[in-house]
């Protein structure tokens, strides 16, 4: 597993596909970041994920951000021109484009973080990124392709199925976001950093101002290291000399911002302009600097936490990205679809029994059923009473009336109705 943007220093192994230890290093704390978001913030993407106005806006914010970035491109003002100084490192980056996934969580073998009602695992995430791979035809394994995959507020993500534990890291105990390899592709796994409890993955300034911005800092900390040390064999940290390197090149100024802002209002202030767009980022490590810069030659401010390593970093003479081209993948279920309404089977005959089918739905769902009785005209339609299972026997009271069946579909991205044909006029 690669690095991770970590809040704690609790111990891990990943359930990636390597199955290595997972770098672990702790938090830099932000006195002001835990009163910043408004609590409309913090909840409005999490209403069962149906959220197609402000999922948009965080959505469109990131990619304008990795659109920014590969615009940027060969400039040496911003974060990503720090790294060009290791092994044959360019910044040329190609934006390839987003994708939306509609597709379910999985409803078996998924984790529990202790604070989330949905979670998934680090081995769901590379099934969910190859699924997309598969359906789109994108690239596979390459050494300048990134997949970064984006979950919404509210789900968690662990490396292992079962709780959160020492042996278990999750959005809870220890990460914000992690970057790895899988078996055909390098990815990084972005959950919605301003909706981790406690909010200690926030960057503590947005100024986009949607809930995007403390993400799109955990996107630039895993990018970096993806770039300078895409499997583990790259440049990595100087942790001293009876250890092996392990911290990397983001770790070592993680969640250090550098000195005065270069504008913005309190609580949406930024320390960088690419091109043309504003955004607060963490510094990062730079050999030839000696510290902490916001671009490569750029001021210095040491790393600030003993936990997150220190310099310089050390080449493992393993691969490096000399270009990247990366692909956002935002897994954001979608509510049932219907395709085919709901029938009804049997006779319509009082004493005898009707059968509902529930149709045809996309998005996997569950059913529930209410039993409507019409006009002899099959108009005007109110719900029977206690009628609400699968099936129902015709009474009295339904005679000269025509018979419909409600369906509702629901999955943990919302519920949508369909309203079978009604039966013929009931015959006594």
């Amino acid at each position: 597993m690669g690095g991770a943007l970590v809040v704690s220093t609790v111990s891990a192994t990943a359930g990636a596909a390597r199955e290595v230890p997972h770098p672990v290093l702790g938090l830099v704390p932000h006195s002001a970041h835990a009163t910043r978001i408004a609590p409309a913030r913090r909840t409005s993407r999490a209403e069962g994920f149906n959220c197609v106005v402000s999922c948009s806006a965080y959505e469109a914010t990131i990619n304008q951000y990795f659109t920014d970035v590969a615009a940027a491109s060969g400039s040496t003002d911003n974060v990503y021109s720090v790294a060009t100084q290791y092994s044959n490192i360019q910044y040329d980056e190609t934006f390839a484009g987003s994708y939306v996934d509609g597709h379910p969580f999985p409803m078996t073998g998924g984790c529990q973080d202790g604070f989330d009602k949905y979670c998934v695992t680090d081995q769901q995430l590379q099934m969910e990124i190859g699924r997309m791979i598969a359906a789109h035809n994108l690239p596979t394994f390459s050494q300048t392709t990134l997949y970064f995959i984006f979950t919404p507020a509210h789900v968690g993500v662990c490396f292992l199925a079962g709780h959160a534990s020492k042996a278990n890291g999750c959005t809870t105990n220890e990460f914000c976001a992690y970057h790895s390899d899988a078996t055909s592709f390098l990815y990084a796994a972005e959950p919605d950093a301003s909706a981790v409890e406690g909010e200690l993955c926030g960057s503590g300034e947005a100024p986009a101002g949607n809930g995007a911005d403390d993400t799109i800092n955990t996107i630039s900390h895993e990018q970096n290291e993806a770039i300078t040390d895409p499997i583990n064999s790259g440049w990595k940290a100087n942790d001293g000399p009876n250890q092996a390197p392990k911290d990397e090149m983001a770790d070592l100024c993680a969640y250090d911002f550098g000195g005065t802002p270069l504008g913005g209002a309190a609580g949406a202030e930024y320390n960088q302009v690419i091109n043309g767009h504003d955004y607060y980022l963490q510094l990062e490590y730079s050999n030839e600097d000696g510290g902490c810069v916001p671009y490569l030659g750029g001021p210095v401010t040491a790393p600030s936490d003993p936990h997150d390593g220190s310099g310089p970093l050390v080449y493992g003479s393993g691969e490096v990205m000399t270009t990247n081209t990366v692909y956002a993948i935002y897994w954001v279920p979608a509510p049932p679809v219907n395709n085919q309404l709901p029938t009804i089977s049997g006779a319509a005959k009082v004493g005898k029994k009707l059968t509902a089918s529930h149709g045809k739905w996309s998005n996997l769902p569950k059913y529930t059923y209410r039993w409507l009785r019409c006009s002899s005209a099959g108009t005007s339609c109110k719900g029977i009473s206690k009628a609400t299972g699968s099936s129902y026997t015709l009474v009295k009271a339904d005679a000269r009336h025509e018979i419909a069946v409600q369906v509702t579909a629901t999955n943990m991205a919302g519920s949508a109705r369909a309203t079978s044909a009604p039966t013929g006029t009931v015959k006594s």
